[in-house]
């Protein structure tokens, strides 16, 4: 049961700009869901599945790997860098469909991958919002928790959005309306940012306290909390391979929409009851604690590839996916100084998909060598060793001063 200390979800969104916060992540993330899907859907149709692919690597490349820097350069030039970034993101994806009628497909690809390294950082910077809002501890969990839930349905509908606009027009077209979404969002969130205080914090140590820092990635704590997503990005890239194959032992490769959806299912559930509940233990113990839980997962996984049950384990792969990214929002919050929080967000859905590419591409390689029991049972290896990094999180209370915030983040200088 939770505790009655903890605020209920409908108490977190009664607070002032709780809902539109979600209203502005909903718009970012159809944005992102609608745009890839837009993409290669209309590759496909016009130049087929091989430059499709390609496309669509390129496109989540270059979306990927320099996120934290773009977090990082709008956090110091403020609301009209991410104005300015969207916009001409979006107008590199309009002219990217304008292109793909064209016979060379690489115009469009070039076009197109320029538009996603442009991607402004819409959710990282509302992620980074969520600790200037809250009043405390509790309700920043509960909304981190509400946050993540709700990024999983928008990825859900998004797909069925697209598919529709794209009944209903073409893929090219549709591809354009994602783009509109961006300078929207955009706006709506320059806005707010206009309309919120400075953090203390920030106004002690100024608008330029990002400069002159290492990478987030090359410290201990930035390692500490980027790891295990990378780690769960491992696992749900290792999933999409591993489930085919191991459906097609006992149903048909078509049925394996059930495990998958599982696995989204056990997500929200593990989301929503983490939310709830008022936990005792240090986020670095409840950090580890979940990392494990993931590589029980895959244990359980790797015991059912051949059965129907596998049902059952994409579900248990599933329930520590949300809580791990509740607790790195938190441990942001914690432990990274409140300048970088857009960008230490960053790294986080930077280092989920780079997991992903890299948990597929490697998992079908291994289980084409050794099956999928042994794929799963390396994934279980690897969050092992996740666990052990995340472990070596300095124990320190979420009261940590703004004199020990900038004390760490000194640390991130090699």
């Amino acid at each position: 049961m939770s505790d009655p200390a903890t605020p209920r979800y409908r108490a977190t969104l009664a607070l002032p700009h709780t809902r539109t916060v979600l209203a502005l992540g909903i718009l970012t993330r159809l944005a992102s869901g609608l745009i890839p899907f837009a993409v290669l859907i209309s590759f496909t149709q016009r130049h087929g599945i091989g430059a499709a692919g390609l496309a669509s690597g390129a496109l989540m490349l270059a979306i990927a790997l320099p996120g934290p820097a773009r977090a990082r350069w709008c956090a110091r030039r403020g609301p009209w860098a991410l104005i300015g970034m969207s916009a001409a993101s979006a107008a590199l994806f309009v002219t990217g469909a304008a292109t793909l009628s064209l016979r060379m497909w690489a115009v469009p690809l070039t076009v197109i991958t320029a538009a996603g390294t442009l991607l402004p950082p819409l959710a990282p910077t509302l992620r980074a919002v969520w600790s200037r809002l809250m009043p405390d501890k509790q309700h920043l969990q509960s909304v981190h928790a509400l946050d993540s839930t709700v990024e999983e349905l928008t990825f859900i509908v998004a797909p069925l959005l697209g598919t529709a606009g794209m009944s209903l027009t073409s893929p090219p077209w549709t591809l354009v309306a994602g783009a509109a979404l961006l300078p929207l969002a955009a706006l709506g969130l320059s806005r707010l940012l206009h309309a919120l205080p400075a953090a203390e914090t920030e106004k002690a140590s100024g608008s330029n306290s990002a400069t002159g820092q290492g990478s987030i990635i090359r410290s201990r704590v930035g390692q500490g909390i980027v790891v295990p997503i990378i780690t769960l990005g491992l696992c749900a890239g290792g999933l999409n391979v591993i489930i085919p194959q191991a459906t097609a032992g006992f149903s048909g490769v078509t049925s394996s929409g059930y495990s998958f959806a599982a696995f989204s299912l056990g997500g929200l559930a593990g989301g929503l009851l983490y939310g709830r509940r008022t936990w005792k233990a240090s986020l670095r113990l409840r950090y580890t604690v979940s990392t494990l839980a993931l590589g029980a997962g895959a244990l359980v996984l790797a015991a059912c590839a051949t059965s129907p049950w596998v049902i059952l384990a994409a579900f248990c792969v599933g329930l520590p996916m949300t809580p791990l990214f509740v607790i790195a929002y938190l441990l942001v919050d914690e432990r990274i100084h409140p300048s970088r929080h857009a960008e230490a967000n960053a790294w986080l859905g930077s280092g989920y998909n780079l997991g992903s590419a890299a948990g597929a591409a490697l998992g079908g390689q291994l289980i084409d060598a050794t099956g999928p029991r042994t794929t799963a049972v390396a994934l279980a290896a690897v969050t092992a060793l996740a666990a052990l990094l995340s472990h070596r999180l300095p124990d320190e209370s979420s009261q940590t001063t703004a004199r020990d915030q900038t004390r760490d983040n000194a640390s991130l200088e090699p």
